[in-house]
């Protein structure tokens, strides 16, 4: 009699999982170079994954921070992981500046993590400035942080969102330009219904 194969796949091998290493502080280093950071949940996945395994969300029009420039990589590392708050802070504004989608999972990650609300807020200011639609989810999720400011930030950062994807109506101009307004806007809602 032969014997049957066991050909349930082994639950403790799963190919998706990422291995998880802490700092000293006892927070979750990430290896910019095996993974990146999802924009819209702020959890770490292998970098050759081009979707979430935990929301979903397609990251492939998103390059991962770690196929970038070497400054990047360190000032996401340093955002990351600087034990000194302001560094931190520093980090995330520097990182900013740069204005590159790249960076949308480490600004996540640290709005969704850090433990000083400074560097929240910061990581809030700048998604908001970034005017990235997967930013609204967790923009939207820090609504309910501890802190006044980064609850406030979080107001701010949906706004410049909503401002940049849906530009207001015109309500000046000459006439004849408003009457096209009009028209889109007409459209635009019955589209809606």
């Amino acid at each position: 009699m032969r014997r049957e194969r066991n050909l349930r796949p082994n639950p403790n091998l799963n190919p998706y999982k990422v291995k998880e290493s802490h700092n000293k502080e006892g927070r979750v280093f990430i290896d910019f170079n095996t993974q990146r950071v999802c924009p819209a949940c702020g959890k770490a996945i292998k970098i050759s994954h081009n979707f979430c395994k935990y929301c979903g969300v397609d990251l492939s029009a998103i390059d991962p921070i770690g196929n970038s420039d070497e400054i990047s990589k360190a000032l996401a590392i340093t955002a990351v992981t600087d034990p000194d708050p302001e560094v931190r802070k520093e980090a995330i504004d520097t990182l900013g500046d740069f204005e590159e989608k790249k960076i949308l999972g480490v600004l996540t990650y640290v709005l969704l993590n850090d433990p000083n609300e400074k560097v929240r807020r910061e990581a809030a200011d700048e998604l908001g400035d970034l005017h990235h639609p997967y930013s609204m989810e967790v923009l939207a999720k820090a609504l309910k942080d501890e802190s006044p400011l980064v609850r406030k930030e979080a107001i701010e950062g949906l706004k410049k969102i909503k401002k940049k994807i849906k530009p207001e109506k015109r309500s000046i101009g000459k006439p004849e330009e408003r009457a096209d307004d009009e028209v889109v806007n007409e459209i635009e809602n019955r589209d809606e219904d």
